[in-house]
């Protein structure tokens, strides 16, 4: 008999079926991993509530996910079993997962990480690229400058470590205490709330003005009020994705007077912008002790709980949830 896994799978729009599915048997170039945890991500959220424009259904969202090599292809020789992996392909909400050992379009390959990186901190290697990403290709910040990110959930309190770790001076805007606090705990300077945020940051910034702008929430409603906080020939990144709403009205003039640019920042290995070096230094940040990446886990799922959890992931409550496999209801 063949062996069967668990796979959480979407099947249409606000669908979610737990399958049970042959365990795929990797090709000559593929490794199988037996999967340890996997993220659950924004992205997978709004899958899960407007549907799937990357795949077909039925689709596994799952890309943030690490485990342990259990079989490896005919062709592989540069990893073992029982080797502790990292992937970013689709698949990650099941029980194993088979991945190309070369790095493909859409890929960077299985990257070797140390047995004893905590989960919590292992999870976000991906997502912290594409943070890092942001910052430093998009953004194109510099150390001394002047960043202000928009909303501090779990990206943007990835945004706002690497900012700071690059010595820039950083100011979240967050309604929520508990996001403002955290925020500081990994390196902004300052933190305020929603209400009149843009004199409030301009006076913090100074006469030099804010650098950067970097939006971290998908809605349309902030980018014109973005433009207009940032200092002449400042950046606008627009890193979330803005689902069904992907329509503003602009001023032309006040960006091209003041040679604002706005620039969009996505998935660390969008091609043709790979650079896929991010995914190292993501990994040396991950394992810096003094920053708590561990307490953005903030609730864990399982295979029972996991279409709950992509639910809730739109309430903005917490920060990160994790699924495991072998996690209790």
């Amino acid at each position: 008999m063949t062996p069967t896994m668990r796979s959480a799978r979407l099947v249409g729009i606000r669908q979610m079926r737990i399958d049970g599915v042959p365990v795929p048997r990797p090709g000559p170039d593929e490794i199988l991993v037996r999967i340890e945890a996997c993220g659950v991500c924004a992205t997978d959220s709004r899958k899960y509530e407007i549907g799937v424009n990357d795949g077909h259904y039925p689709f596994n969202p799952g890309h943030e996910w690490l485990g342990t090599v259990a079989e490896v292809g005919s062709a592989v020789d540069s990893f073992h079993q029982g080797d502790r992996v990292y992937g970013d392909t689709y698949g990650g909400y099941a029980d194993y997962a088979t991945i190309p050992v070369t790095p493909e379009a859409w890929s960077r390959g299985p990257m070797p990480i140390p047995t004893d990186l905590d989960v919590r901190r292992a999870i976000f290697i991906e997502p912290l690229a594409d943070c890092i990403h942001a910052v430093r290709d998009q953004a194109r910040l510099r150390p001394g400058q002047r960043l202000v990110v928009i909303a501090a959930g779990v990206m943007g309190i990835k945004i706002i470590a690497d900012a700071h770790a690059l010595g820039c001076d950083v100011l979240v805007v967050e309604p929520l205490v508990a996001r403002r606090e955290m925020a500081c705990r990994f390196g902004a300077s300052a933190a305020v709330t929603q209400d009149g945020w843009a004199d409030a940051a301009r006076d913090w910034a100074g006469p030099g003005g804010i650098d950067a702008v970097i939006l971290t929430i998908g809605n349309p409603d902030l980018v014109m009020p973005c433009v207009r906080a940032l200092r002449p020939g400042g950046r606008l990144v627009l890193f979330a994705g803005f689902g069904n709403r992907a329509e503003t009205v602009v001023d032309l003039n006040d960006i091209h007077y003041r040679e604002i640019e706005i620039i969009g920042s996505e998935w660390i290995g969008t091609p043709p912008n790979q650079r896929r070096h991010r995914y190292d230094e993501a990994l040396a940040l991950l394992s810096d002790a003094a920053l708590p990446f561990e307490d953005l886990v903030t609730s864990t799922c399982d295979f029972a709980t996991l279409e709950r959890a992509l639910v809730a992931r739109q309430s903005f409550m917490g920060f990160k949830t994790m699924f495991q496999p072998e996690s209790a209801p």
